[in-house]
């Protein structure tokens, strides 16, 4: 039995400017992935329409990114492990360009889904890379703030990225936007092969020894059960406000934003929790107050509008801080091996979600919307269980991590 090697948590006490500078590089790529991902689906008419397809067989832009993303992750976490994260992030970078542009060029249907499949791809090289440069180079005792910078670069993409590009379509068409996208992953490919530190003579080279997959899959359970929760209750929220709380499209609109709002404030405090209380701790908090607030928003669902906005804000506040602080404590407890861990993280969020949405939606027709935020805060419930149980039995698990 080997034991595991464990590096230092971080390079040093204070950020310097070049640390911020490849900060804010990551920031902006998980950006630009972040609105390739979401801006999709308010152009499904608009591809549907131009490839004459129906809307069902246009979501299938969505379905394949998804289904290679969460099958590409693992691989390129693990080859970026081997033979570096910035170079498989720059090649990735490079690939996103060239889909983008295939995407928006594409003149036949079947070669759009091609495009959309080598998209996935491409991201499930770019995100984990991202994360794991991220959480590799933060200073010491920064590590979780660092990292949920670089999550709100995701979630922004959610609130101003895809409304950006939805506004572009509107004026120079859908295809328009991909091609942006292109030029802006281009551009990031360049900016990003000198914007992260250079390994130290000799560490790039060492190969780290593989994690059992019984270990991979306990560490990114939590993930997989917070995605659940938290977009099976997102992803019908609209429907929800419309069916059972009879909001307006306007207040709906306006509520979805102020979700936003609080996605956003929750991972930033998150990660400044994190390094203050411990990543662990406020993983399993975040995950409790997760069922809490469920419960909470599917009783208020009658309630005034004020209130109800306001259970959405603290909802969405105390959901997102489960995201960067878990990722910092993976690199925490797996530093030789963070591209790895966090590209399997990464397709355990992305599974959890699309099982979540699934299992929401067959709970929609039969039951209403009011029964998902239970059977969500459910699943909540056990993920705060079970992030707890990691924290108590770390330290075997780390002892038995290169076993097998």
């Amino acid at each position: 039995m080997s034991t595991p090697r464990v590096a230092p948590s971080a390079p040093a006490a204070a950020p310097s400017a070049g640390g911020r500078a490849s900060l804010a590089v990551g920031f902006l790529t998980l950006l630009v992935v972040g609105t390739d991902l979401f801006v999709v689906s308010p152009l499904l008419p608009a591809i549907s329409s131009r490839f004459g397809v129906t809307p069902g067989e246009a979501g299938n832009t969505v379905t394949l990114f998804s289904i290679v993303y969460v099958l590409g992750a693992p691989w390129f976490g693990s080859l970026a492990d081997r033979i570096g994260r910035r170079r498989v992030l720059v090649i990735g970078l490079v690939g996103f360009g060239v889909a983008n542009l295939l995407t928006g060029l594409a003149p036949w249907f079947w070669l759009l889904l091609v495009a959309r499949v080598l998209a996935g791809l491409a991201a499930a090289a770019v995100s984990p890379s991202v994360y794991a440069l991220v959480g590799g180079s933060a200073p010491a005792g920064k590590r979780g703030a660092w990292m949920s910078t670089a999550v709100a670069g995701f979630l922004i993409s959610l609130t101003t990225g895809a409304p950006s590009g939805t506004a572009l379509a509107a004026v120079l068409g859908w295809q328009a936007v991909f091609v942006v996208l292109a030029a802006l992953s281009g551009v990031l490919a360049v900016v990003n092969a000198f914007a992260w530190p250079t390994p130290a003579t000799g560490a790039a080279a060492a190969t780290p020894p593989p994690i059992a997959l019984s270990v991979r899959l306990r560490a990114v359970t939590v993930t997989g059960l917070w995605g659940f929760a938290v977009y099976a209750f997102y992803t019908y929220l609209g429907t929800g406000l419309s069916t059972d709380a009879h909001l307006s499209t306007g207040l709906v609109a306006l509520a979805l934003i102020v979700y936003g709002v609080g996605a956003v404030i929750g991972s930033l405090g998150g990660g400044r929790l994190a390094d203050r209380y411990g990543a662990g701790r406020v993983a399993t908090t975040s995950l409790a107050l997760v069922a809490v607030m469920l419960l909470v928003v599917d009783l208020l669902l009658p309630a005034s509008t004020p209130l109800l906005l306001a259970s959405l804000l603290v909802f969405a506040v105390c959901a997102y801080p489960c995201l960067p602080s878990y990722q910092a404590r993976l690199v925490a407890t797996f530093p030789a091996n963070s591209g790895s861990l966090l590209a399997w993280n990464s397709s355990s969020m992305y599974l959890g979600t699309s099982l979540g949405s699934a299992v929401g939606g067959l709970l929609l027709a039969p039951l209403g919307f009011r029964s998902i935020p239970v059977v969500a805060a459910a699943v909540a419930v056990l993920g705060a269980l079970f992030c707890a149980y990691w924290a108590i039995s770390r330290k075997s698990t780390r002892d038995a991590a290169h076993q097998g």
